[in-house]
């Protein structure tokens, strides 16, 4: 059909049709995209190493109560052949050393390679408090793990990267539903004080952004592959008592959603439920007061079941009624930015040129927050600031205080090459006005507590502005910069930002200036100075522009790799021991013969270290059922209702010693029939070194 070659009024009316129709084929073109998800598991040394959040050595790992995992997601442009990968990982944060890492095994990776690097891929962390830590490459992180711990540090690098690899090869055509709506009563401001300094705090209705943000995504065959649903609270629903590594409150969400899919982890995979963070930095979990998230304070286990559930609740209402489709433009920006010595101009200080400080940890941060991990050491508080120090402190005294807190610093000092006397140095404190200084954040040319140099990056999926934040932002910060996106990024149709927040490294919180003033928690946290919200917001919004008006920014300097510099690594395992007579695996204290639904099943082996293989991918617990005479695994130490203790044997005649014991609470959907517990483990020898396997199984038992 020829439409331009007709009458004057035809050929207008034929350039109409046919601009209609190359409109409407847009329209249909930018609806699709590919799409992809995968997840791999990162769970780590489920024993003897201290839990990375709390901050605390002697919060060390003894068990499973549900492993942790990688999520990402692919999403490309058939338009242009673009492509991003997004990721929630159950960590405490992605740190500088990880997204390295992920980098280079992605470099080296020929699929992956042409597609993805730093400029397009976006490392998150759920911010759960109590799983392993030691896989930074600075040195804050690892101080609670006492050291550097390659092996779990490779099992998380290898597993982000696992998890976009397996979103990669299974990407096809479909479509991104987005919806939002907002979450009440699941989350509370634990730090009013600090937010009731801001003068724009009476221009909202609430002191927190309860507002989800869900994505559905949905191959063209109509097969639901998965979800990515943002929502602003600390994962914290665990206290600093937990000793079971857990994926807490957005983990429990993430595994309801799965298993409401007919997902069984590691047993069966396909829908990936992604709970991801935003700009949690004042936001609690706790909402009926101090550890307590309306459970009881200490009922660990209730408080992140209820604070999973809400934010399953919502996110599944969302899904089902998401219908409004992403469409529109894939791009995307990066940037590093040297943050001490940064310059940030009057037009978002108010002040006149202002330059970020090197970066320090303030007093109060020593105190833990009070609402969701107070260090209980006496003597310090939220609110110690330079003006009240001398009326409500001493820095002698308090140093001296928190000395057996925070002496690991000064043993590790001869070794790492720093002077001991650093805590408490008055330095940089002209700069940090009014944060009095615990600890500046380079100890040393070779000795870092963060990273200097941060990420920063901006996703624009249609609509959506999806924004990389490499640490922990408030509310009211949170507000301010969202408001300066979104005056710029409307012109290039977005009308949505979401701040991803714990992205590609880890610099402590992000507070406004007001919020900074009275150093509460967040703001002793705040690293780089006052002025570290307005030098976000300026780099953000250069970032910004230049996305809208198609330019490159720069790419800034590479941060340092510490990845062969490690010098204090963490103590493995030495060897397992047993009695002569003993064997691995053997049954030490056996099940009933009959349990009913709501009874919990304890079993007891004789074990090995869990260190020495940490059975990724796998699982230390099995419950398994009878079917047609053989024995089926249908539950793991994935699994909410099932427990993985390890226990050192303490008896004097066995130094190296160890039980696992497998606890299954039956739940009143499980169907009635004949079951076991079955324990896999490993243990190392002491005499060649070497590390084998073993299993255990107890009595069958009826359950009715």
């Amino acid at each position: 059909m020829n439409l331009l070659k007709t009458t004057k009024v035809g050929w207008h009316t034929g350039l109409a049709v046919l601009l209609c129709l190359l409109a409407s084929f847009t329209a249909k073109a930018s609806n699709q995209w590919l799409i992809g998800s995968g997840i791999y598991d990162i769970t780590g040394p489920a024993a003897d190493r201290g839990m990375v959040g709390y901050g605390d050595p002697g919060q060390t790992t003894k068990g499973i109560h549900s492993r942790l995992w990688s999520r990402a997601f692919v999403i490309g442009s058939p338009d242009n052949g673009r492509y991003l990968a997004f990721v929630s990982a159950d960590l405490q944060s992605i740190t500088q050393g990880v997204h390295q890492g992920v980098l280079k095994k992605i470099a080296a990776d020929g699929t992956l390679s042409p597609y993805f690097n730093k400029n397009n891929l976006m490392l998150t962390a759920t911010h759960v408090h109590v799983g392993p830590g030691g896989y930074d490459h600075n040195v804050m992180l690892n101080m609670s793990a006492l050291g550097y711990d390659a092996k779990n540090y490779n099992t998380i690098v290898n597993g982000i990267y696992q998890s976009i690899r397996n979103a990669f090869v299974n990407r096809s055509t479909g479509t991104i539903k987005i919806n939002q709506g907002r979450l009440t009563g699941a989350s509370i401001n634990r730090s009013t004080v600090a937010y009731g300094q801001n003068p724009d705090a009476g221009n909202y209705s609430t002191d927190i952004n309860d507002t989800m943000t869900l994505l559905k995504l949905v191959k063209s065959n109509g097969q639901e592959i998965g979800l990515i649903d943002w929502f602003a609270v600390h994962n914290v629903s665990s206290d600093q008592k937990q000793r079971l590594i857990t994926g807490d409150n957005k983990g429990y969400a993430a595994q309801l959603f799965e298993k409401n899919k007919g997902v069984n982890l590691p047993l069966s995979s396909g829908f990936v439920a992604a709970f991801a963070n935003s700009e949690e930095g004042d936001v609690s979990p706790n909402v009926c007061g101090q550890e307590n998230g309306c459970a009881g304070k200490g009922n660990n286990e209730g408080n992140v079941a209820l604070a999973g559930t809400k934010q399953f609740n919502k996110a599944l209402s969302l899904y089902n009624n998401a219908n409004e489709l992403l469409s529109g433009t894939l791009d995307y920006r990066f940037q590093y930015v040297r943050m001490p010595g940064y310059q940030v101009s009057s037009s978002y200080t108010g002040e006149g040129e202002q330059t970020l400080c090197q970066g320090a940890i303030g007093f109060s941060m020593t105190a833990g927050a009070t609402r969701d991990g107070p260090s209980g050491q006496a003597g310090v508080f939220e609110g110690m600031t330079q003006d009240n120090e001398g009326d409500s402190w001493d820095r002698s005294s308090v140093l001296g205080a928190v000395n057996g807190l925070f002496g690991f610093i000064n043993d590790f000092a001869g070794i790492l090459g720093f002077d001991k006397n650093v805590m408490g140095s008055r330095t940089h404190e002209a700069c940090q006005y009014p944060k009095p200084t615990f600890l500046p954040s380079i100890l040393s040319d070779d000795v870092y507590l963060y990273t200097d140099v941060l990420p920063f990056q901006i996703f624009q999926i249609g609509q959506l502005a999806l924004v990389g934040v490499p640490g922990e932002m408030t509310t009211m910060a949170g507000r301010r910069l969202r408001d300066d996106l979104q005056n710029i990024l409307t012109t290039a149709g977005v009308s949505k930002i979401v701040f991803a927040g714990l992205a590609n490294a880890y610099s402590g919180y992000v507070t406004t200036k007001q919020e900074y003033s009275v150093q509460y928690y967040e703001g002793a946290h705040n690293l780089h100075g006052p002025y570290t919200l307005d030098a976000y917001r300026q780099i953000y919004a250069n970032m910004s522009e230049a996305m809208v008006n198609g330019q490159a920014v720069a790419e800034g300097p590479e941060p340092k790799d510490w990845s062969n510099k490690q010098i204090v690594n963490t103590i493995g395992v030495v060897y397992d021991d047993k009695r002569l007579w003993e064997s691995f695996g053997q049954v030490w204290n056996n099940a009933k013969s009959s349990y009913h639904k709501g009874d919990t099943v304890k079993v007891k082996f004789r074990s090995g270290h869990p260190q020495n293989n940490y059975r990724t991918m796998g699982s230390f617990l099995e419950v398994q059922r009878k079917i047609s005479g053989n024995w089926v695994t249908v539950l793991t130490d994935n699994d909410f209702s099932t427990k993985f203790n390890w226990i050192r044997d303490t008896a004097a005649d066995c130094l190296a010693c160890s039980f696992a014991q497998l606890e299954w609470t039956i739940g009143s959907d499980m169907p009635s029939g004949t079951y076991r517990l079955r324990h896999r483990g490993h243990w190392k020898s002491g005499w060649d070194g070497k590390i084998r396997s073993y299993k255990g199984s107890s009595r069958s038992f009826s359950v009715n």
